[in-house]
């Protein structure tokens, strides 16, 4: 894409500074956080985990709030990707919109900066980039959880091996780069006291007992 009468080199940094700034706001959009304060009236940064995610929105306030917003951050990994692709953008476009959508879901402006995880959203970009990724991850991610009975080295795992495993099955170093980019950024949130996995074992004997419980009064 050229912007007519700038250089191409221009052209190409304004192009590129217009989808970081595009997916920032995208992903910066608290669901999550908006839907708690309306259902509940209280700050979800102040309830549970303190995530401004699916899993502590749907522990905290409702299961249906939590499905919600899984469906709408799942949304904006989808258009970081689906979007730049309609223009016909490379890679290296596509990387850097899907980066900048979870850089504004983990850091929000309108939340001083405090957000969610943005897994969901990572990973429904990553599922356009390559759906043989998501399943190699998942697989990866099912047979470390038998092997170490853990979610959360599970998932650290996962994360960890994710860039090497994009690579390989796309053949784009820029989508390589963009998933050491999204390791890098789930490393500052994947953290033990702030696990909403390990919460939700807290309180439930099971993932399967949290979806079938009653909802809780109040």
């Amino acid at each position: 894409m050229n912007v007519s009468g700038i250089p191409s080199e221009a052209s190409a940094i304004l192009v590129g500074t217009g989808w970081v700034i595009a997916g920032y706001l995208l992903g910066s959009i608290p669901i999550a956080w908006l839907l708690t304060k309306w259902v509940t009236g209280k700050d979800l940064r102040l309830l549970g985990s303190g995530n401004v995610g699916v899993m502590n929105t749907a522990i905290s306030t409702a299961r249906w709030a939590g499905l919600l917003v899984f469906l709408t951050e799942f949304a904006k990994g989808v258009l970081a990707v689906a979007i730049p692709r309609a223009f016909d953008s490379s890679d290296f476009i596509i990387g850097l919109s899907v980066v900048a959508v979870v850089i504004g879901v983990r850091w929000p402006v309108w939340l001083g900066f405090k957000g969610g995880r943005a897994n969901t959203a990572g990973m429904a970009a990553i599922l356009l980039i390559s759906w043989q990724a998501i399943v190699s991850m998942g697989v990866l991610w099912v047979l470390t959880r038998l092997l170490t009975k853990n979610s959360f080295k599970a998932t650290r795992i996962t994360f960890v091996i994710m860039p090497v495993m994009i690579g390989v099955l796309t053949r784009s170093v820029w989508f390589a780069l963009t998933a050491l980019a999204l390791l890098i950024i789930y490393l500052t949130a994947q953290r033990p006291d702030s696990d909403d996995h390990l919460l939700l074992k807290d309180r439930w004997s099971s993932f399967w007992r949290f979806l079938t419980s009653p909802p809780r009064k109040g």
